[in-house]
């Protein structure tokens, strides 16, 4: 196997496998011999953009120019980008803003052995992307069950459907539609999603039996993403968050895009005070030691909804930074609330600047605090609660609801 910084490489589907295992991230046989009949690569066009879900450069492959290049990118734990401004740039060069990927390998282990399928289980999949992950699936449920792989790009979705069934997977039926208008006759065992969700559709789980669950990357505005899992109840889907996971948004719930600096209308409106709560301990950044079990985020989520930050620090040396905060409803970067905090090293207080009908600052710090009053607890302490009257988060047990 060929190693880069931070990327291992494989040359075939068992490689990949002792890769996975090695990390920790595949553990099950069913899964381990799913990666083998269903090959990576005859979902990975000739051209695309790699990008490592590990500390290593992305970069473009080409499998006519460099095979051997092409081949180790596919059997490494990367994703794949296969598309690029819902489809009007070149995926292979990297520029634009990503909206498909073939998953990388470690992430798709890891949502597929938490959601345990077994054979004969009907299984709902929503963003179907190339059609590994929905190909995946069926290997393991067996031809005498099916799953349904919801895809809304039509292109995505024509060229899947026509994949899947030169590769003789019978049992998979792709539909191109909108996952959010999609209301089934019947009921499914197994809900797998591929795209971020910060809203999660009650009608979704509403068509899982009794008992049924559900994978998805749980993404709201504040920070990195969650895995979760989820069981169907009757009239609630209950489940704790997991790990990290980030995905490329449904379009559905896309949040509202521009420079950060686009956000601050009506700038001579605002209003501006100090606060003695530092902007960088809240801001934390993804690199930051120990945001992978950050569990404040969860709170702030729950208490300031919709609200997105930025921390920038200052490229002058100077160690002053400021953080942003903003809505993200469509339509946000004219109407909607918006706040910096600026930091500089060793002062007291910390100017805000504040605009909206919200006080963003306010709310986020006052979440801060109370996670604080908590006892700062862990992520996975966490759960989320989904029903139709909408979602709530809770901490430990459902019955304490956080909000």
């Amino acid at each position: 196997m060929n190693e880069g910084p931070g990327l291992v490489k494989g040359k075939d589907a068992h490689d990949l496998n002792r890769i996975l295992a090695g990390q920790g991230d595949l553990t099950r046989s069913e899964w381990e011999q799913a990666f083998v009949a269903v090959r990576r690569e005859w979902f990975v066009p000739e051209r695309a953009w790699v990008n490592p879900d590990h500390d290593a450069p992305s970069y473009a492959i080409d499998q006519q120019a460099r095979p051997d290049e092409w081949m180790g990118a596919v059997y490494s734990d990367a994703s794949i980008v296969t598309q690029v401004d819902d489809g009007k740039g070149d995926p292979a060069s990297g520029n634009g803003w990503f909206t498909s990927s073939v998953s990388a390998p470690g992430v798709v282990a890891r949502f597929g052995e938490l959601l345990a399928p077994e054979p004969g289980d009907l299984v709902l999949e929503v963003g179907t992307g190339s059609g590994w992950t929905a190909c995946l699936l069926s290997q393991i449920v067996g031809e005498r069950a099916c799953v349904v792989s919801i895809e809304v790009d039509s292109g995505l979705a024509q060229s899947a459907a026509e994949r899947v069934a030169g590769l003789g997977f019978g049992n998979v039926h792709v539909l191109n539609l909108d996952a959010l208008e999609f209301s089934p006759a019947e009921k499914f065992d197994k809900l797998h999603v591929t795209a971020g969700v910060a809203r999660i559709p009650w009608s979704w789980l509403a068509a899982l039996h009794y008992g049924g669950s559900a994978v998805l990357p749980w993404c709201p505005p504040w920070g990195h993403g969650h895995k979760l899992a989820l069981t169907q109840r009757g009239d609630e889907a209950i489940g704790r968050i997991g790990s990290s996971a980030g995905y490329m948004m449904l379009r559905g719930q896309r949040p509202e895009s521009g420079s950060l600096s686009s956000f601050l209308h009506h700038e001579s409106h605002a209003k501006q005070y100090s606060t003695s709560i530092s902007p960088r301990a809240i801001g934390r950044a993804d690199d930051a030691p120990g945001w992978q079990t950050y569990g404040g985020g969860v709170v702030i989520t729950a208490l300031a909804p919709g609200v997105r930050f930025d921390l920038c620090e200052a490229d002058d040396g100077t160690g002053e930074a400021t953080l942003w905060l903003r809505e993200t409803y469509p339509g946000a970067r004219e109407t909607g609330s918006w706040a910096t905090v600026e930091y500089v090293p060793g002062a007291s207080e910390y100017e805000v600047t504040s605009h909206g009908d919200r006080d963003l600052w306010n709310e986020v710090s006052r979440a801060w605090v109370y996670w604080n009053d908590l006892g700062q607890p862990a992520r996975d302490r966490f759960g989320v609660t989904v029903s139709p009257e909408g979602q709530a988060v809770w901490l430990d047990e459902p019955s304490h609801i956080i909000g």
